[in-house]
């Protein structure tokens, strides 16, 4: 029996577009909980995409209780054409449309798929992220109030564990709204399961990676799959709610605040001008809490995120 194994999992739309991406499996010698890890849902994010990869490599199924499922690069056609956010087939967020319609178009099919064929078959679950190429954060992880509080407490667990120092748990009915994310959806399944962000604008660098496989190590250790102790950060910062700031216009953004900033509700966090320089909007902050991810690019278009606001 071959206990480490990758392949293709090919599936196609409505109108016969093939949706293809690439799944990478460990099976432990003894039975255990099944732990499922996306990367690359936004495929310009590379520290959890390299992370993912290294993970499945360095995995030993003699030394594994249970079964680890990655998916290396979820959004392959955002990957290979350097999209930021959208996958480029039809311009959507592939983690705004989860759990998915495999009778609409390829974003939606492809999250179906992905949801039912993956993400259901895990105990756990853990969605890697970071700052896409026009990001700029500081590391957190996020979990979903489904209300079931074991799975919420379970959840949380797995958040602590990561080892982030940031932890965000949005406010049910805040102005957050996790609707559409993959991690969401599997925690309203009975799933416990989290997001997590680590890297910035785009860049590939080793501190980030290492992170993340720090990350998925030491939850595994949690989780009984490998051997060791796991380790639980002395400090984490708890917020309860994430706050996106939206540009009113589109145009030049010059930003007044830097990341891991505190600002205070109505400072001005920026301002924008038209395309003669000419100030078109002054941008107020819309509550009190820490910056922790910002936009780097200047160029910005109607109602696009500029930062994200965490609320203690």
């Amino acid at each position: 029996m071959n206990n480490k194994k990758t392949e293709w999992l090919k599936f196609q739309t409505e109108k016969g577009e093939e949706i293809t991406f690439p799944l990478a499996t460990v099976k432990g010698i003894k039975d255990g909980p099944t732990l499922v890890i996306t990367a690359g849902i936004h495929g310009a994010e590379y520290p959890g995409i390299v992370a993912a990869i290294r993970f499945f490599k360095e995995l030993n199924p003699e030394k594994l209780t249970g079964t680890v499922k990655i998916v290396t690069i979820s959004n392959i056609k955002a990957f290979e054409k350097r999209s930021m956010f959208v996958c480029p087939v039809d311009d959507k967020n592939l983690n705004r449309v989860f759990p998915g319609d495999k009778m609409k178009g390829y974003s939606d099919a492809l999250a179906y798929y992905l949801f039912n064929e993956v993400i259901l078959k895990g105990d756990y679950y853990i969605d890697v992220h970071g700052g896409d190429m026009v990001e700029s954060l500081k590391p957190f992880s996020l979990y979903h109030k489904s209300g079931k509080e074991e799975i919420d407490k379970k959840s949380l667990t797995l958040a602590q564990y990561y080892g982030l120092p940031n932890i965000v748990s949005p406010i049910l009915g805040g102005s957050f709204s996790a609707k559409g994310m993959s991690y969401a959806c599997a925690s309203e399944k009975n799933i416990p399961s989290i997001l997590v962000e680590a890297g910035e604008i785009g860049q590939l660098d080793e501190v980030s990676v290492s992170m993340h496989l720090n990350g998925l190590y030491n939850v595994c250790k949690y989780l009984g799959c490998i051997d060791g102790e796991p380790k639980k950060p002395e400090k984490i910062n708890y917020y309860k709610n994430l706050v996106e700031v939206n540009t009113p216009k589109k145009g030049i953004f010059y930003t007044k605040v830097k990341i891991g900033e505190q600002i205070k509700k109505d400072q001005i966090i920026g301002i924008i001008e038209d395309y003669f320089g000419n100030e078109v909007e002054k941008i107020a902050s819309p509550i009190t809490g820490r910056v922790m991810l910002l936009t780097t690019s200047p160029a910005v278009k109607d109602n696009g995120l500029i930062m994200e606001v965490l609320v203690e």
